[in-house]
C-alpha cells in the first residue's frame, strides 16, 4: 500500500497533503472522465451515429468550425470543472477543522493538474471518435484504454523491475498530490516537474485535438441506419 502513496505518508496526513489527495479520489476523477469521454466522443463519431452531423454539414458551414465550436465548449467544460474542484475544495477547507488550514493558492497545482488530465482525455477521445463507426466502439476503445494505464502503472509502482511502465502511462503525469505538496515543500525541485506534467498531458491532448480535425476534414460522413 505505501509503494501506491503518491507520497510519505507522513505528507499525507498533513493537512495540504489530505486536501490535494483528494484530487486523486474516484467521484472526482470520475466526474473529469465523464465530461471528457461523453464530449470527446460526441465530437464526430456521435453526431454521424445519430444523423446531426449529416443535417449540420449540409448547410453552408466548414466542416472545421463544426469541429472547433464543439471542442471550444469542450474545454470551456474542463477549465470550468477546475475551477470548479478549486472553488469547492477551498469551500471545504474553509469550513473543516483543520487546526493549520492550507491557504487557497497551496492546492491551486492539484487543480491545474486535474485540468491538464481532462484536456488529455479530451483530445485523446475526439481521435477515438474521429477514428471509430460508433460513439459506442469509441467509448469502448477509451475505456480500454484506461484501463491498460491503470494496470501500466500500479504494476510500475508495485515493481522496480515494471518501473519503466511509467513512461507508457499518461497517468505517471497525473500527480495532484505529489506536485502540491513539492511545491510547497521544495519548489526549485518541483516547480519543473509540475510544468513539465501539465505540459505534457495539456500537448497530448491538443496534439489529439488537432489530428481529431484534419481527419473529420477528410473523412467520408456515412449517412445515418
Amino acid at each position: 500500500v505505501l509503494k501506491l502513496l503518491p507520497v510519505p505518508i507522513d505528507a499525507l496526513a498533513d493537512p495540504l497533503g489530505r486536501t490535494a489527495f483528494g484530487f486523486e479520489e474516484m467521484p472526482v476523477i470520475l466526474l473529469v472522465g465523464l465530461w471528457s469521454i461523453g464530449r470527446g466522443s460526441d465530437c464526430v463519431a456521435g453526431r454521424v451515429g445519430s444523423g446531426l452531423m449529416e443535417l449540420l454539414l449540409a448547410q453552408p458551414l466548414r466542416r472545421l468550425s463544426v469541429f472547433a465550436s464543439h471542442a471550444a465548449v469542450s474545454l470551456a467544460g474542463v477549465l470550468a470543472l477546475g475551477v470548479a474542484a478549486w472553488c469547492s475544495t477551498a469551500i471545504g477547507v474553509a469550513t473543516s477543522g483543520f487546526e493549520e488550514r492550507p491557504g487557497w493558492l497551496d492546492y491551486a497545482p492539484a487543480a491545474v493538474n486535474l485540468a491538464a488530465l481532462s484536456t488529455f482525455l479530451l483530445g485523446a477521445t475526439s481521435l477515438a471518435a474521429a477514428l471509430a463507426s460508433t460513439r459506442a466502439q469509441a467509448v469502448g476503445w477509451m475505456i480500454g484504454f484506461y484501463f491498460v494505464e491503470v494496470a501500466c502503472k500500479i504494476i510500475a509502482l508495485l515493481s522496480p523491475s515494471y518501473a519503466w511502465l511509467k513512461k507508457w502511462t499518461f497517468l505517471t503525469a497525473y500527480e495532484p498530490t505529489l506536485l502540491t505538496v513539492g511545491l510547497q515543500s521544495e519548489p526549485e525541485r518541483y516547480g519543473p516537474l509540475f510544468w513539465q506534467y501539465n505540459g505534457i498531458l495539456t500537448g497530448l491532448g491538443a496534439a489529439g485535438l488537432v489530428v481529431s480535425a484534419v481527419l473529420f476534414c477528410h473523412r467520408d460522413v456515412p449517412a445515418p441506419e
